[in-house]
């Protein structure tokens, strides 16, 4: 009897054991790429935000995305690149809802693929919440004016043509996010990102640049536009 009972123990021990190597060692891979995970960043926003973005990104591997708001944050998941059909000779981003914002960080989540765009079953990525650069997010804005601060009162830094809006490709490509505030966004525009005929209609006022580096300004947009193919309107 008490071999039995030495024996039973023993295997018990080496199954508790077996089941918390298995657990360890998933722990330590951590899900794949593409997964969600329901854990939350650990870091506050400075400002909260609500406005729908998208993701330039061109690196095949995808764009990380963070616990915290720094390079050196654990990766959550990844966003594909831009989807490019070769034969039609067109981008379709990732779509974002951007939440909140902290030193050029934006926090996001819901991020997703626009299959009607692609014509392709979406791809595999993260969709929960964590951070990302701003320097790998665009925005289109249906405003025609381009403001000093992120209220419709404040002086006028850009206009383009005759009252046309921010929502065209081009500004679109040439806009990197650099801060929000509620359905505000700062958007960061690098003059070589335009077109040669659309840059001649910029009507920047000096103020926009200051303290950026050559060919670059920045400015206030609302009437932010989620919707990659068509008006918001």
């Amino acid at each position: 009897m008490a071999a039995d009972f030495h024996l039973h123990r023993a295997i018990l021990i080496a199954i508790t054991a077996c089941l918390a190597a298995l657990a360890s060692g998933a722990k330590a891979a951590g899900p794949a790429d593409g997964a969600s995970r329901p854990a939350s960043p650990v870091v506050t926003p400075a400002r909260s935000c609500s406005f729908g973005a998208f993701v330039a990104e061109t690196d095949p591997a995808g764009l990380n995305v963070r616990e915290a708001p720094s390079t050196a944050a654990r990766v959550l998941g990844r966003l594909p690149p831009t989807f490019v059909e070769p034969a039609m000779n067109y981008g379709v981003r990732v779509e974002v809802e951007v939440i909140g914002v902290r030193d050029g960080w934006f926090l996001i989540r819901n991020a997703k693929d626009n299959a009607d765009l692609t014509g392709r079953p979406a791809r595999p990525m993260y969709s929960g919440r964590g951070w990302v650069s701003g320097s790998k997010l665009t925005v289109k804005s249906q405003a025609d004016a381009g403001r000093a601060r992120p209220a419709r009162a404040a002086a006028v830094h850009l206009r383009v043509g005759d009252g046309e809006t921010f929502d065209g490709d081009s500004f679109i490509e040439a806009a990197r996010l650099s801060d929000c505030q509620g359905e505000w966004a700062q958007v960061e525009f690098a003059d070589q990102r335009f077109p040669a005929q659309d840059r001649a209609t910029l009507k920047v006022e000096p103020a926009a640049r200051a303290g950026l580096p050559p060919g670059r300004f920045r400015v206030w947009v609302d009437r932010l536009c989620g919707i990659q193919e068509t008006s918001c309107s």
